[in-house]
């Protein structure tokens, strides 16, 4: 069975150091491909694609400022003409592997693999403004839901592309109040139960970390983030270097790593 790592960037030269992280740290625990959609790119930054080993394919997306919805399309048109069995997408500068990211997909069962972030959508203003605004009207079905991480999103070739191909439209008929769609759009869907075979992981399965809701950031006691995830799943971890759930099981994958300073140079340095 044939794995990949795929993610999206532009000024690849200038992030060299975030792809690098992302890149190795999957390398070190997945003999899986590394694949990076290399968003506007110039001679200068498929040169850093070559140099880190990285699969790398040149699209134009235009203006960048709707590239999170945009990287659906992309990986999707990607995805169509790939032979290799199984993908995780996901963000690419602030994302690092642990663990084999696949050691948990139960393959037999599901064909798509997201995680929840231990939060629920009425406790966390974000995603909820970003739902009223984009797409009115939806969040009555959503809003007592935990909220899913759109950032780390594993499955079945045809499966995940047809997934990103139903959240791009989504994307592209909605309000145009905010620039980041896609994560609310992957919520009301599940919401309304449009997504099949889908395994969600929870937070204290240990698959992935999600370091806005779920981490030390500047909102998280002011938010009462800490207190809700004490309440149903324990505080994650910090421990020599690795990140844990709150009872002891190492995370494959911490996303948004960046926005915890006190963890951010331990997490990189190794691959700096």
């Amino acid at each position: 069975m044939k794995t990949a790592l795929i993610g999206i960037s532009n000024k690849i030269k200038e992030h060299k150091s975030k792809i690098k992280v992302w890149s190795e740290s999957f390398r070190k625990y997945s003999d899986g491909e590394v694949i990076l959609i290399a968003a506007n790119s110039d001679d200068e930054d498929i040169r850093v694609c070559q140099e880190l080993n990285i699969t790398y394919h040149s699209v134009d997306v235009g203006d960048p400022w709707y590239i999170n919805n945009k990287r659906l399309y992309y990986i999707a048109q990607f995805l169509k003409n790939s032979d290799i069995d199984v993908f995780l997408s996901t963000d690419v500068f602030d994302v690092l592997f642990q663990s084999n990211p696949f050691d948990k997909f139960d393959l037999e069962n599901y064909d798509l693999f997201v995680s929840n972030e231990g939060i629920m959508l009425r406790e966390e203003p974000w995603n909820t403004d970003v739902i009223n605004k984009c797409f009115p009207g939806e969040i009555g079905h959503c809003i007592n839901n935990e909220i899913t991480c759109s950032g780390v999103i594993g499955g079945k070739r045809e499966p995940l592309m047809h997934l990103f191909e139903k959240m791009h439209l989504m994307c592209e008929y909605a309000v145009n109040g905010h620039n980041v769609r896609d994560q609310a759009a992957l919520i009301i869907m599940m919401a309304k139960g449009l997504v099949d075979k889908l395994k969600v992981f929870s937070i204290d399965d240990g698959w992935a970390m999600h370091c806005q809701s779920s981490g030390p950031t500047q909102f998280f006691e002011s938010w009462g983030l800490k207190r809700n995830l004490e309440s149903r799943y324990g505080v994650p971890k910090f421990i020599d270097g690795k990140v844990y759930t709150g009872d002891d099981k190492l995370f494959d994958i911490v996303h948004q790593f960046n926005r915890v300073p006190e963890w951010h140079q331990i997490l990189i340095e190794e691959y700096e």
